[in-house]
């Protein structure tokens, strides 16, 4: 299985929709999880509103801090948004969304929108890396 982390600094929105949308998307073969460098209270209620609204349900979300164990699990680091250090990660991607805190709910919609398209993009990748992976040991297993 292939486990995927999302961090960011609170755990209370950008990173939990990304898990939501991830496992909303995916089958057996992976899986997501999220995470903060500053973890915080609870779930954002506008973001919960937001991804229910596309029928995802983000209610249970406990938000959690980064651990060295949770990191030493996952297979694909992404970062939510420039506001997190990347090199204590060495993630494979840092995604550029801004903590929307405050803002409009229509700003809400429009991260769930933009993260839904990433996450997408990401499972492709990911489906791609391991199927070029699984040809590769089938030829090198044909050639024994």
């Amino acid at each position: 299985m292939i486990r995927v982390l999302f961090i960011d600094a609170r755990n209370t929105a950008r990173s939990p929709m990304a898990e939501a949308l991830f496992n909303h998307l995916t089958g057996e073969s992976m899986r997501a999880y999220s995470c903060g460098t500053m973890s915080n209270g609870k779930v954002d209620p506008i973001a919960v509103k937001v991804l229910k609204e596309i029928g995802v349900d983000l209610r249970h979300h406990v938000p959690r801090p980064v651990t060295q164990q949770i990191l030493a699990d996952a297979d694909v680091v992404v970062l939510m948004g420039k506001d997190v250090y990347p090199r204590a990660f060495s993630p494979r991607a840092v995604w550029d969304f801004r903590d929307p805190t405050g803002q409009s709910i229509s700003s809400y919609r429009e991260l769930r929108d933009g993260i839904r398209l990433n996450v997408l993009k990401l499972i492709a990748e990911i489906r791609r890396t391991a199927s070029e992976s699984r040809e590769v040991d089938q030829h090198i297993a044909a050639s024994f």
